[in-house]
């Protein structure tokens, strides 16, 4: 008769892990280079397109932070679509370049977001990586078309309960940042406006 006993005890053990897992929203964002720091400025050509949530996971869940047995304790969501907030950071990368056409464009920038993750175990580790076209706009031709890709990672001394999400969602944000600035700072985009 202790076998019961011992079940319910592991099922509650279970319980307790899988039912302590909390969702939280967090805010992703784009910060302008810090003051001093020269940005290359471009022809202003270019405005957004569409832009693709293409990732495996759902909605606007990014990722979590995960206990010493690696179960997730705390999962983070984006505030906003993943799109919509990548749109946003093209948009502002490219007007702080001096690049962004909100009248009478000439190209269109599209991009598909194949991952936006984050995890917190050890260390703080996020990646992006997004696929991007740019077309012309007169005859809606591709002109260039790649991918690009940015991971970071972090050690960090707080860890499971005690790790702060604005922590994991900022090396979101420097990700998906770092893919942003890429594009818009690559020569071969740029050959691509001439």
């Amino acid at each position: 008769m202790k076998t019961p006993i011992a079940i319910s005890a592991i099922a509650g053990a279970v319980a307790l892990f899988l039912g302590g897992c909390k969702s939280y929203d967090v805010s992703l964002t784009y910060s302008p280079p810090p003051a001093g720091k020269a940005v290359k400025r471009g022809p202003k050509l270019v405005e957004v397109g569409r832009v693709s949530d293409l990732r495996d996971v759902r909605g606007r869940e990014i990722g979590a932070i995960r206990n010493e047995v690696g179960i997730p304790i705390k999962r983070l969501y984006a505030k906003r679509p993943i799109a919509q907030i990548t749109h946003n950071a093209f948009g502002y990368a490219l007007d702080i370049r001096g690049m962004l056409a909100k009248k009478s464009a000439k190209y269109v920038l599209s991009a598909d977001i194949l991952e936006l993750w984050c995890h917190q175990y050890a260390t703080q580790d996020a990646g992006c990586r997004m696929r991007v076209t740019v077309t012309r706009k007169s005859d809606n031709r591709p002109v260039f078309t790649r991918e690009y890709q940015a991971k970071r990672s972090y050690p960090t001394a707080s860890v499971t309960y005690w790790s702060r999400v604005e922590e994991v969602a900022a090396v979101t944000s420097e990700a998906l940042q770092a893919v942003v600035d890429t594009v818009i700072d690559d020569p071969q985009y740029r050959r691509a406006l001439r």
